[in-house]
């Protein structure tokens, strides 16, 4: 019944389903899920596509870093190769001046001294990679087309300067190949004198003294220039 004056409100009957309420949170929380795995998956890719690109990065790095260590090897050893072919040639040139100077006087009347043409031929030094330590070759040779072979020995010095005092140092001390103070030569044409020398570390040496002897006769004495340049 209504009371005259009353507003009458419609009225609606809502079912209760609590089960769609468990539904509809279970989905919010599987997209949250969904969307917590979907972040976490991409930030991994993502570091680790970093991580990758830091790696190759590095990688490149290190092979420009080898590349030029390879690079500046070559050169050096580029450099010194053309060193020691400069090196060579002068050495040659010198003992193509000694050749035709030895070869002049064996040619004169006056060459009692030196009958069989005995000379120094190619003489050469070079450093090796330890400090103060050398390489060295000499070449003794017989100009004379005689038959004869020279027995004689060589008496080998270097000369330079050591704690601001001239000093000379026969290659004896300085070099394990040699036994006494003079190396023993029987040449029918050429003797050829290799091995290594040591210097001291404080030793600057300027020449070389070659002293060729029969006997107790000198036949040929010379100084030649140290050829190695000084560091």
């Amino acid at each position: 019944m209504a009371v005259k004056g009353s507003i009458n409100h419609p009225m609606r009957i809502i079912p209760h389903r609590p089960l769609t309420r468990y539904l509809r949170l279970l989905a919010l929380l599987m997209i949250c899920a969904s969307c917590f795995f979907v972040g976490f998956f991409y930030a991994q890719r993502l570091q680790q596509s970093v991580e990758d690109n830091k790696h190759q990065e590095q990688q490149n790095l290190a092979q420009e870093v080898s590349e030029l260590h390879t690079n500046a090897e070559v050169d050096r050893q580029t450099i010194e190769d053309m060193r020691q072919l400069v090196m060579t040639q002068k050495a040659q040139m010198a003992a193509s001046e000694r050749f035709l100077r030895v070869y002049k006087e064996l040619l004169a009347s006056g060459a009692k001294l030196n009958p069989l043409g005995v000379s120094f031929g190619l003489f050469t030094v070079f450093p090796l990679a330890e400090k103060g330590h050398f390489s060295f070759k000499l070449v003794v040779q017989k100009l004379s087309t005689q038959e004869a072979d020279f027995i004689g020995s060589l008496g080998f010095k270097v000369i330079g300067q050591q704690a601001g005092k001239s000093t000379e140092l026969s290659l004896y001390q300085i070099s394990t190949q040699a036994t006494s103070a003079t190396i023993p030569l029987n040449l029918k044409y050429f003797q050829v004198l290799e091995g290594e020398l040591q210097l001291p570390l404080d030793f600057i040496p300027k020449t070389v003294e070659l002293v060729v002897k029969t006997g107790d006769k000198t036949v040929i004495e010379t100084q030649l220039e140290w050829p190695v340049p000084l560091s």
